[in-house]
This record gives C-alpha cells, sequence and structure tokens, in this order.
C-alpha cells in the first residue's frame, strides 16, 4: 500500500463514520424536533378549541336549533378555519356540523369541549385539525418548516466541515506511516545509515522502534560478513599461499622434494581442512542445522571424562590442571557429544593462554534451576574492549600466539552456538595479566531440550 493510498483510506474511513455520525444525530434531532411540534400543536389546538367555546357558550340561545346559533356556529368555523360539530349531550346526534371538510387532512386530529351555559349542560363541541398543515395557524406551519430547513443546513455544514476536518486529519495521522514508508524505501535503496524519526501514535511509534531495530540488526549482520570474508579470506590465504609456494619452490627445484618438505607441505593442507571444517561446523550450529541427542547425563562423569583427556597435554606444558569435583549428583538434559564439544572448547582454550607453570581449574556448580561448568585459569587474560568480542567468529586476542597454536577464531563461537541450541548461556570474566574464568550455564529442567 502506497502512502498516497493510507491517507486515502483513513480519509474516507473516517468519513464514512463522520456522515453515519451526522445522518443518525439528524434522524434523532428531526424525529425529537418533530414530537416536540406535535405536541405543541396538540395544545395550540386545545386552547383554540377551548376559545371557540367560549365564543360559543358566551352568544349561543335556545332552542339550539334556531337560526341565529346557526350564524353564530357558521361564523365562528369560518372565523377560525376549523371544522366543527355540535353534539348532544350523549353523542348520539349531530346538532351542528359546518360545510367543512376534515376527511380530507392528511394527520386530522380533534378536540371534545363540554359547551355548559348558566350551570346547565347544552352538549359538546368537536373541532377538527389537521396536524401536517392547519390552514387556521400559518404562522405555526412555516415556522415547522422553517426550523426544518435550518435543520437541514445545519447537517450540511457540518457534513461539509467534517470532511475538510477529515481531510486535514488523515493527513496528520498518515503522516508517519508515509514518513516510515520514506525511510524504509531508502533503506531498500541502499542508505542504511539513517533511522526513522520516532513520532506518530504509541501503535506507530512501536511499529518504528522495530524497524529501527532491524535496521541495526541488519546493520551489525552486514558489518559482520564483510568482517567474516576479510577474516575467512585471509586465514584460507594464508595456508594456501605456503602450499603453493612450496609446491612451486619443489617443482622448480629449489627445495628438494624430501620427506620434511612434504610434511610441511601437509600440514598446512591440513590446517586449512581443519579450518574448511570447523567453518562448515560453525555455519551448521549458527543455522541450527543439527539435531540433538538428548539424554539425561551425569555432567560431573562428561566433564570428568574431558578434564582426564587433557591431563597428558598439561603435563607437556607443565600446567597444573585440577578438576573440582562438587561431591553431588549433577545432572542435565544435554547432547553429550556436543556439550563435550563446548568442554573440550573452553579448556584447550585456557590450556594455550596459560604460560608454563600455570594453573587450570575445571569445576561445576549448581543451584535449584541451573547447572555451571566453569573453566578458571592464571594466564594472559582478556581485556575488558575484547569480552563483548570473544565469541565473534575469527576473532582472537591474540592473533600471532592463535596461529601459533593453530587457533581459528571459531571455537568459541561454535561453543556459544551449542550452548544456545541447549536453551544455555556462555560468558566469561577476565582481568589482564590475572588471568579468565569462563563459564556455561545450563538449565537442568529445560522443557527447550527435555524430551518430553
Amino acid at each position: 500500500m502506497t502512502p498516497k493510498g493510507t491517507q486515502t483510506i483513513i480519509f474516507f474511513l473516517l468519513t464514512i463514520l463522520s456522515v453515519l455520525s451526522i445522518i443518525s444525530i439528524y434522524f434523532v434531532l428531526s424525529f425529537t424536533s418533530n414530537r416536540s411540534f406535535l405536541q405543541y400543536k396538540q395544545k395550540y389546538f386545545a386552547e383554540q378549541t377551548y376559545h371557540i367555546s367560549y365564543i360559543l357558550r358566551t352568544n349561543i340561545e335556545t332552542p339550539l336549533t334556531s337560526e341565529k346559533n346557526k350564524e353564530l356556529f357558521d361564523k365562528t368555523a369560518q372565523e377560525f378555519a376549523t371544522p366543527v360539530h355540535f353534539f348532544n349531550e350523549d353523542f348520539s346526534k349531530i346538532i351542528y356540523t359546518n360545510e367543512m371538510n376534515h376527511t380530507e387532512f392528511a394527520q386530522p386530529f380533534y378536540i371534545d369541549v363540554p359547551i355548559v351555559k348558566e350551570g346547565e349542560p347544552l352538549g359538546y363541541l368537536r373541532a377538527f385539525y389537521d396536524l401536517d398543515q392547519h390552514i387556521g395557524a400559518p404562522a405555526l406551519s412555516m415556522f415547522e418548516k422553517d426550523s426544518q430547513n435550518q435543520l437541514r443546513m445545519i447537517i450540511v455544514i457540518a457534513l461539509v466541515v467534517t470532511i475538510i476536518i477529515n481531510f486535514f486529519l488523515s493527513r496528520i495521522l498518515a503522516k508517519p506511516i508515509k514518513q516510515s514508508a520514506y525511510y524504509a524505501l531508502k533503506v531498500l535503496r541502499g542508505n542504511r545509515e539513517e533511522f526513522v524519526p520516532r513520532n506518530g501514535t504509541e501503535e506507530i511509534k512501536q511499529l518504528i522502534d522495530g524497524i529501527n531495530s532491524l535496521l541495526v540488526e541488519f546493520n551489525n549482520v552486514e558489518n559482520w560478513r564483510k568482517q567474516m570474508m576479510e577474516d575467512l579470506t585471509h586465514e584460507l590465504r594464508t595456508p594456501l599461499t605456503s602450499v603453493l609456494t612450496r609446491l612451486e619452490a619443489i617443482i622448480d627445484g629449489v627445495y628438494p622434494t624430501t620427506t620434511k618438505n612434504l610434511q610441511d607441505i601437509y600440514d598446512e593442507m591440513e590446517r586449512l581442512s581443519r579450518l574448511v571444517a570447523n567453518v562448515q561446523r560453525l555455519s551448521e550450529a549458527e543455522g541450527a542445522r543439527f539435531k540433538l541427542n538428548i539424554e539425561k547425563v551425569n555432567m560431573v562423569h562428561l566433564v570428568k571424562g574431558v578434564y582426564e583427556g587433557f591431563l597428558f597435554i598439561a603435563k607437556q606444558k607443565e600446567i597444573e590442571l585440577n578438576f573440582r569435583n562438587p561431591n553431588k549428583p549433577c545432572t542435565a538434559y544435554v547432547d553429550p557429544d556436543r556439550m563435550i564439544q563446548v568442554v573440550t572448547n573452553i579448556i584447550s582454550n585456557a590450556l594455550k593462554y596459560t604460560a608454563r607453570a600455570g594453573k587450570v581449574e575445571i569445576g561445576i556448580e549448581s543451584n535449584d534451576d541451573e547447572l555451571i561448568i566453569y573453566c578458571k585459569d592464571n594466564g594472559v587474560g582478556i581485556h575488558e574492549d575484547e569480552l563483548s568480542l570473544i565469541f565473534n567468529r575469527f576473532y582472537r586476542t591474540d592473533k600471532s600466539r592463535s596461529r601459533e597454536y593453530g587457533g581459528s577464531g571459531i571455537g568459541l563461537s561454535i561453543s556459544k552456538a551449542l550452548v544456545h541450541a541447549h536453551g544455555g548461556e556462555i560468558g566469561v570474566e577476565s582481568e589482564p595479566g590475572e588471568g579468565s574464568k569462563f563459564w556455561v550455564g545450563i538449565p537442568i529442567d529445560n522443557q527447550l531440550v527435555s524430551p518430553e
């Protein structure tokens, strides 16, 4: 939907609602007005009838059928332009009726008034009126028509004013949406440095916050993609260059085809193969393209098994490697193979960056909800500004040392992805020159990964 379409739809919706509301108000006011006028007419005609009866009561003579009385009735009826009948006391006989016809009235209405003279009832006067339009009250009919015309005029003016207000209101409401669409179009065209201004209603602000968050995340992913490609290119170029150089030298006869030279080429190819395998594992882990084979595992036995596998390497480097046994059952729902990979990575890193005669301690702690595996060393440590980066792909705090020990900067990234797949968290605490402490938190009863 285009921004113009948004404004148009808002305008039409507001206009339709306004028109329906105004029409409803018009019918309510019209009904109320007609009812009030009807009551007013009935009271007016009642007063007029009593006025006629007063004239008749004052001037009537006996006998009732006299010619003089007939003239009086005719004169009064003509004067008030009202058809009248004069009945006897029990309405059984019409004593007098004038020639004016009331049967053609659109909305007939009559009033009966007793005629009493000197305390003696003479009969009843019945006057007929047309509530729709009475010729005897032209001012009243004109006032009613003028009132109805004024009401219609007010409704028309209200409709025009409402349409104008709706037009400007739709522009105001559509403005933040237009602005968001404008900036979204700029993002599609490659301008990802500007953020959508936060304005409009609360829901629109939440939508804009979501767009800006996605834009930040997209920029981070894009920057990291570029950095990853640069790092990956660099990592692949180094062993490939070394292999090509050595092979070219052997082909040109500069280097002899000795076992040592072939072994060096083999070592570089093996390093390249490990790098490609690590990148593939990282891609699978971060893309969740693997299946966790969840089991209820005794984590003490799992961690202790990995610890025992590193005792020989620690002894070679003259590093004191200790395992702190919690001496209590520590079980969790995990994939044992994937968790062994995580523990292996953090212990391997600790041994790599700990000098000879250093100390590394691996242990387990637990509470009611979480089981924590930690690996603590007294090695070189990590600077504060690098703590948030060490789990990034290909990131190494000391590239020369990492390359010396065969590191590619992918192990911790794989570990992070595997731990997150288990619903856990991984982190590090470190001080430069004091050592580092890596920890992995795994929920003990995690519905995300438990077999149930």
